[in-house]
């Protein structure tokens, strides 16, 4: 690899003038720009379900294995990368930075490299005799164009893998070519070709190949045209058998990689998913076989799923346009007979793979189709600058039409791919909320499925409160047998009460405006200073007091309106009564807020404490909190206490509290 670099650092002086290294350093730092202006920073609540996106995130966070196959290199690379830049980023702010950002910056980095030598390929195809260092202007606007493409943009900027497939199969595109070319001539199929072939290139090819072994798999579908275009050009290869030998073992290299698959889910057991397996070794061979993927693929074939309509083809001119995508699988016949050849037979299986898998993953194959119908085009747009007939006033049309369309694809891309604060990135708001508050140290948490997986993202992912746990309803009985605590949201309160199982039964204890406490022993719930009341109602209540304090926001994930936690201390005989609730409402200047949506009085009721979770007990005060919101203009609580009868409601107390 070194000896490569090498070589082609020492490339002839007219093929390394300033100006193209120069454009090619601008174009990634507009490119960088753009992807960190419209990085992904949050997530939408069903991606915190499934899907490849939260996979890689854990994956890389926790350096566990991602989804099958696995794609230990992926991995093992967002991990290093992860875990290098996040102390980084800590030390620019006191909070904990947004690792979503972090992990989708991965992306980005193998977007740049892919961005990078996409440009170095198109400038390496035109060079001639009138463009000795290549036509870069031309190379500069048709990656710049390809940078903007939805695909391509929205996959530089989150979390997925689908930037990095670019970059290698780019990577073994350009490596060909070096090959074919290695004293960076012009290579074109006249030019005259050295007949030594340096084995170097061709190792270092078997070895980007083989990484899709360990990575995407769809890039190999490559390889094949490849290796015919190889043997077609150079046959003689066939006959090295220390060659043959030598590319094959760097073709198998990167399976090496699967070790670390084996040995972090042998560790982790609870990493393996659903299935049962009797042994390590037996779930690693049905992980690494993809048996569900393959199962997904049988199924992918279905008449009822659109081919031309929405699908990959129309998606490739749709993005591209007519024009471009025309003239770039016309262009590629200026390439040569041999890199044609491998590029028109890669189209084609991308095709075929579309159609017979048309239900499944077609933007595998869509993201690498761009670039190399892009080299047709900057082959095609090469040669129309250099044709001696071309008046001078049309040579310069392409460039024009190129600016153009990048201002066209431009606009149309940044609705769709601006993956920056997008307003319907509500997945962790709750769950911040939920954290943000003075729980029990090492408590478990029990949440319905969304509030769970938000939570679990928040505790293991951003690291807030990783004392935390979050726990099924079987976890929460054993921990409050081994004298646990155990919080569980209000509204998956009851849930877990009808399933828990516990030697004993527990004691629910209130516990803020979101949780109620389940535990061996009772709770202490923290609030603010309470201001005693004692006001005696009928049917044995009295509201001994109340404290107000400023609800959590959700910082530093989120920011939450502003609201108070209102909690009212009651002392009741006996059981609720029935008829009885409580209302809350915020004021301004003694006068209740009305919602400009709906116009109703901005209120919280409830008819009993605690949602009538906890069952009173006269000798002990019962605490409950209501969160109320507060608009701007609001200054004040009121707390209505009222009985509902056969003439209507009937107030028993009106109280004006303080707000801090």
């Amino acid at each position: 690899m070194t000896r490569i670099l090498a070589e082609i650092s020492a490339r002839p002086a007219a093929s390394l003038v300033a100006r193209p290294l120069w454009a090619g350093m601008v174009l990634l730092a507009l490119a960088l720009l753009l992807y960190v202006l419209t990085l992904d920073n949050g997530l939408r609540p069903e991606e915190l379900i499934g899907g490849d996106l939260i996979t890689h995130q854990y994956a890389q966070v926790q350096a566990r294995p991602s989804n099958a196959p696995g794609y230990p290199l992926y991995t093992m690379g967002g991990w290093l990368w992860f875990h290098s830049l996040r102390p980084l980023a800590a030390l620019a702010s006191s909070a904990p930075p947004n690792p979503i950002a972090i992990l989708s910056s991965f992306s980005t980095l193998w977007a740049l490299l892919a961005l990078g030598l996409l440009y170095a390929i198109l400038v390496h195809i035109t060079r001639s005799p009138r463009h000795p260092a290549g036509n870069w202007p031309l190379a500069w606007l048709l990656s710049a164009f390809y940078a903007v493409t939805y695909f391509f943009w929205y996959y530089a900027t989150t979390t997925e893998q689908y930037s990095s497939a670019i970059a290698q199969t780019l990577a073994i595109v350009y490596v060909y070519l070096l090959w074919r070319d290695p004293q960076q001539g012009s290579g074109g199929e006249g030019a005259p070709v050295p007949a030594a072939r340096r084995p170097q290139y061709l190792l270092l090819l078997a070895f980007l190949c083989g990484i899709s072994l360990a990575h995407m798999l769809t890039v190999a579908f490559i390889v094949p045209p490849l290796v015919v275009a190889i043997v077609w050009e150079e046959a003689r290869v066939l006959r090295n058998g220390r060659l043959v030998l030598a590319s094959l073992a760097a073709a198998l290299l990167p399976l090496l990689s699967y070790l670390y698959i084996y040995v972090r889910g042998a560790a982790h057991p609870a990493w393996w998913g659903a299935g049962e397996w009797s042994s390590a070794g037996e779930w690693f061979w049905a992980f690494v076989s993809t048996a569900q993927g393959r199962d997904e693929l049988a199924r992918g074939f279905q008449a009822a799923c659109a081919f031309f309509d929405g699908g990959f083809p129309q998606l490739i001119w749709g993005e591209l346009s007519i024009p471009l995508l025309v003239v770039g699988l016309v262009g590629i016949i200026r390439l040569g007979r041999r890199p044609a050849f491998v590029l028109y037979a890669t189209l084609l299986i991308y095709l075929l793979f579309n159609w017979m898998y048309r239900c499944g993953n077609w933007y595998q194959v869509i993201l690498p189709a761009y670039p190399l119908i892009l080299m047709g085009a900057a082959a095609a747009a090469d040669w129309w600058e250099t044709r001696p007939a071309a008046r001078c006033w049309l040579r310069g049309a392409p460039l024009i039409l190129l600016v153009v369309a990048i201002a066209w694809r431009a606009g149309t891309s940044w609705p769709r791919a601006n993956s920056h604060d997008r307003p319907e990135d509500t997945g962790l708001n709750r769950a911040a909320i939920l954290l943000d508050q003075p729980l029990p140290l090492g408590a478990n948490l029990f949440a319905a499925v969304d509030d769970a997986l938000a939570l679990d993202y928040l505790i293991a992912i951003w690291r807030l409160r990783p004392d935390l746990h979050v726990v099924s309803s079987r976890a929460a009985g054993a921990a409050i047998d081994g004298g646990g605590v155990v919080l569980t949201t209000l509204d998956a309160a009851a849930v877990l009460l009808d399933e828990l199982v516990t030697a004993a039964p527990p004691v629910r204890s209130p516990f803020g405006a979101d949780w109620l406490g389940v535990a061996a022993a009772p709770l202490v719930l923290p609030t603010a200073a309470p201001v005693a009341v004692r006001a005696a109602l009928d049917h044995g209540v009295t509201l001994e007091a109340y404290a107000v304090q400023w609800a959590p926001d959700g910082a530093p994930v989120t920011q939450a309106e502003r609201s108070v936690d209102v909690t009212i201390f009651w002392q009741i005989d006996g059981a609720w009564p029935a008829g009885y609730g409580f209302s809350l409402r915020p004021t301004a200047g003694g006068a209740f807020l009305v919602d400009a949506a709906t116009g109703s009085i901005v209120q919280r009721d409830a008819a009993a404490p605690v949602q009538g979770l906890v069952a009173p007990d006269g000798r002990e005060t019962l605490a409950d909190t209501t969160r109320v919101p507060m608009p701007d203009s609001a200054d004040g609580v009121m707390l209505i206490v009222y009985r509902v009868g056969d003439g209507g409601f009937v107030n028993l107390l009106e109280l004006p509290l303080q707000v801090p």
